[in-house]
Parts: structure tokens; sequence; C-alpha cells
């Protein structure tokens, strides 16, 4: 038969265990925020594309504004580098003339971008010669000062996040930063996906990162129409810082909210576990305790008030425990009431087969009554054996303790025994040394009574008995094994109750009932001690061997 690889977990484990479950929950808050930074990100897009757009239409079909004039106007590069390096820019690009636009043609596009100037969008007006006609805020923006107005829990809570959850932020989440540079010289500008596709009349927008990795610009670029020809573009930029401070804030916000939710779930699920299980253990040293070795029922079972299922568990198993209490003492009590009631019509039995006797009668006759006679004697065996045990029981708290030389005792017995059963051989090994143990000798002499009539009935004819004392340890062993048949398998450990027998049905004169073994460890247990039965190695018999506490050697 396999047996198939269990792991044991409580329940405590197993609640734990369920609660990782809930580990997914991070993952899945996760995938939310990175599909709330796309949304950011598109609607950050038709944000800039339609400020652009804005600031195109106030600028279509006025071609005075583009006309052409030999003044000197900084380049869309310039200007970009601006931002990083506020001197001014080189000798030989300011003084570099091309056909620009009229000075006054570029203030009045200045003015339309002025109201646009406190944007968090850096605006370009550029011509199809990518020189900045005019130009409006900055991609770098200082950050927000922080809510003085705050409870202590907010203020002891943000010192945690800072202390203890920012780190871990930061090894998962891409920090915002407004140290970046937008300078690259040997970038074309007007390959520009943006700037390509709005000088050639399409709204386009496009996402990069600075040179230096550290930033994305998002740009949105749109034509500017005079007539059926595009004289210029409005180009809108910003950084995707914000959409990132706006994902981290929610992406921390989620994660503090799991995190608390996990804590205070583990905190409650191993509290109810811990009480789940305390009471179950609980139940189950009541059960136990209710209940001695031998099944008697030792104390009732106090059912607890709950209302829930255990406590409908322990009802169950209160009252089941009484009526099982009323049943054994049934049982108990049945013997002796069963042998109370029958003695009197057994002795009248008796008595009028004794008559009998006296009564002249044909030959037939009294071998009918001889064998009434030899039922009745079996009868009041039976009866007799059936009160044995329980007088035992009750006999053995009046039992007087005083020390016994087991040896001794045993070796006085043996004498008996050869008396008793001349035709057996009986083979006596006695210990070397006094062994001494605490005890009443009469019980001790009755336990052995019993151990040497169960080995001569299970014995094989001619084969001897053997009786041995020995020391183990602090404790003296008292052995008797026989030749004869094995125990059957799964027989040892019930050998030893109540009204149990491994005999075979033989109709023969001497009742067997399934006590002496019974009351070999009564006695046994009422010294401290036990007993067991085992096989010999050989299978050649059956060894039963009362262990007992001893109190002194020598």
């Amino acid at each position: 038969m396999r047996h198939r690889f269990r792991v044991a977990l409580g329940i405590r484990a197993q609640l734990l265990l369920v609660l990782t479950v809930f580990l997914v929950i991070p993952f899945l808050g996760y995938e939310y925020v990175r599909e709330l930074e796309r949304v950011l990100r598109d609607a950050q897009e038709r944000t800039l594309a339609g400020t652009a757009q804005a600031v195109a239409t106030a600028l279509h079909d006025r071609a005075r504004l583009f006309d052409v004039r030999p003044v000197p106007l900084p380049s869309l590069a310039a200007e970009r580098k601006s931002d990083d390096d506020p001197s001014p820019a080189p000798a030989a690009e300011t003084s570099a003339r091309r056909p620009v636009p009229h000075p006054g043609a570029v203030a009045e596009i200045g003015q339309i971008l002025q109201g646009l100037s406190r944007t968090p969008a850096r605006i370009f007006v550029i011509d199809r010669d990518l020189n900045v006609l005019a130009r409006a805020g900055s991609l770098r923006h200082s950050a927000p000062p922080p809510d003085a107005e705050s409870s202590p829990v907010e203020r002891a809570w943000g010192m945690v996040e800072r202390a203890a959850l920012h780190p871990l932020y930061a090894l998962v989440l891409t920090q915002p930063t407004e140290d970046f540079s937008d300078e690259n010289p040997e970038a074309t500008l007007g390959a520009a996906r943006e700037v390509t596709g709005a000088l050639a009349g399409i709204l386009t927008t496009d996402r990069r990162l600075t040179p230096d990795g550290r930033a994305t610009i998002v740009a949105a670029a749109h034509p500017i129409w005079v007539g059926d020809e595009v004289r210029g573009a409005v180009i809108v930029e910003e950084t995707g810082n914000a959409v990132l401070a706006q994902r981290n804030r929610a992406f921390e916000r989620l994660f503090s909210i799991v995190l608390a939710a996990l804590l205070i779930g583990s905190v409650a699920l191993t509290w109810f576990a811990s009480r789940l299980t305390a009471r179950i253990r609980t139940l189950r040293d009541e059960v136990e305790a209710a209940i001695d070795a031998q099944g008697r029922m030792k104390r009732a079972l106090a059912g607890s008030q709950a209302g829930d299922e255990i406590g409908d568990l322990s009802r169950s198993f209160s009252g089941v425990l009484a009526r099982l209490a009323q049943f054994a003492s049934y049982q108990e009590n049945m013997a002796s009431r069963l042998s109370h009631e029958l003695r009197t019509p057994v002795a009248v039995v008796r008595s009028s087969l004794d008559n009998l006797k006296l009564e002249p009668a044909a030959a037939d006759a009294h071998v009918y009554i001889e064998r009434a006679q030899e039922g009745l004697n079996r009868l009041a065996a039976i009866l007799t054996r059936m009160t044995e045990a329980t007088r035992l029981e009750q006999s053995l708290g009046d039992a007087e303790r005083e020390r016994i030389d087991v040896g001794r005792l045993v070796g006085a017995c043996v004498a008996g025994y050869r008396v008793a059963y001349p035709g057996r051989a009986i083979d006596w090994i006695a210990p070397p040394d006094p062994l001494t143990i605490e005890g009443a000798p009469d019980l001790v002499a009755q336990m052995l009574d019993k151990l040497v009539a169960n080995a001569m009935e299970f014995g094989v004819p001619g084969a001897s008995v053997v009786i041995r004392v020995t020391r183990a340890g602090a404790d003296v062993q008292l052995s008797v094994g026989n030749d004869g048949p094995p125990l059957p398998e799964g027989m040892a450990g019930r050998l030893f109750d109540s009204m149990v027998s491994v005999r075979r049905e033989t109709g023969g004169d001497v009742p067997h009932l399934g006590l002496g073994l019974y009351i070999v460890r009564l006695i046994a247990e009422f010294h401290g001690g036990r007993v067991r039965a085992d096989n010999r190695s050989d299978a050649s018999g059956v060894v039963v061997t009362v262990t007992l506490p001893g109190i002194q050697f020598g």
C-alpha cells in the first residue's frame, strides 16, 4: 500500500497561505497605474495639440505677420538652448541675416503668446525657415510647496513613507526631475518629426527623450495657414514630469492602501486563526481529559456556549460523551446485576439437583442429573468470572501497599504452579539480586496467576512455560512466555481490553470471557506499571511482559 505524502499545515498556516492570494493585488494595481499613465499621456498629447491649434487659429491668414525683411532673429535651436544656457547666443549666430518677418509683426505674435507665458508648456511660433517669431513658457517648473496644514497622523504617515516606502518606490518607479538638458548639437531640428509634419500641413505630435535621457518631452506642432500655403508652425512642448508625478502619486497611494490592507488582514487573520486553533485545542484537551486510558468517563464535558460551529461541535461532544458514559455505566453494572439476579435461581436449581441425587432413580436418570450438574457448575463459573473484574476494580482503592521482593514472591508462586500443573514444565529464571517494588502482594500474585493460566491454556502440551524477573533500568520486569500460536495481527493492542479473547470456540468445560488479561492490566496500572504482549522473534510463541516501577535494588 502506497502512502501519499501529505504536508501537515495548521489552520493558522492555511489561512496565512490563503492570504498570499491577495499579493496579486499589488500587481493588478501596478497594471492599473500603467494604464492610467497611458491615459494621462494621451490626454497630455491632446491638450498640447489643442493649445497648438488654438494659437495657430489666431495666426491663420495673417500674411502681414510673415512679411519678409532682413532682420536678425534667433533660430529654433538657439531658443531651445536658451532654456539650458541663459547666456547670450554667439555673435556668429546673432549676426546671421535672413529674410524674416518685420519686427512689428514679431511683437504682435509675442503679444498673442503673452497670455500663455504662465502655462506649464513651452510654445514657439516659427516660420518655414525655422526662425522663432515668438516664444512663451519654459520646460522647467519648480515643485509646488508642501501642504503646511496636515494632521499629526498624516505627518507621521509621511515620515514612514519617506523613511521606508520611498526607497522601495525608487526601485520600481521612474522619478521626475527638472535637472535635464535639451541641448543636442548633433540633431537637425528641421528633421524633427513634429516640425516636419507641421510644415507639411499636418497636426503632428511626438514624444522624445532629452539627450541626457533624464526627461521625456512631448511636442505638438500645428501648421499656420495663409491662404493655401503653410507659412509657419506653432510648436508646443512639455515634459512628461507631470504625468510621471501623477502616476507615482497614484501608485504610492494605491500601494500604501494595499500594504495597510495586507498588514491589517494578516494581523486579523492571525488573531482569528490563533483564537480558532486555541478553541479547537481546548476542545481536544477537554475531550481527552474527560476519558481515561481505558475509555471510562472521568468527568462530564462542559459544552461551549458559543453560537458558531465550534460551539455546536463542543455541545455535540458533550452530549455524545454523556450518552457513552451512561452506556458504559450500564455495561459495567450489568455483570454484577446479572450475577446477583442469577445466583438465586442457580441456587434453587443446585438444591433441586442435590435432592434428586438423594432420591432413587433409574440409571439413565443419574446421567442426565450429572450433565445438569456440570452445566450448572459452568454457569456458576461464568457468573464468578463476570463479577471478578468488577470486584477487583472496586477493591483496588482499598488495597494496602508494602515493599515486595518480586523475585521471592514469584518464586513462591512458581512452587505452587508446579503442584497445580503436574504435567507441565515451568522454567523459573530468578534474578541474581532482590528486586523490590511497592504494592500489594496478593494482587501481584493474582496477576501472575492470570498470566500463568493464560500461558498454560495457549501453550503447546509438553513445552515449558518460562517465567522471568529481570531488572530494566529503574524498573522491574516480570515476563511469562509460552510456545504456541502467535498473536493475530492487530490484536496486541486490544488483548488487554475487557471481553477480548483470541481463543477459538472449543466448547470446553472452562468458560472464557476474555477477562484474565484485562485483570492483569488493571493490577499493573494500579502499581503504576504497564503490560504488553509480543510474539517471539521466531514466531514460536508469545511473551507477556509486565513492567513495574522499582524502588530499590541490592
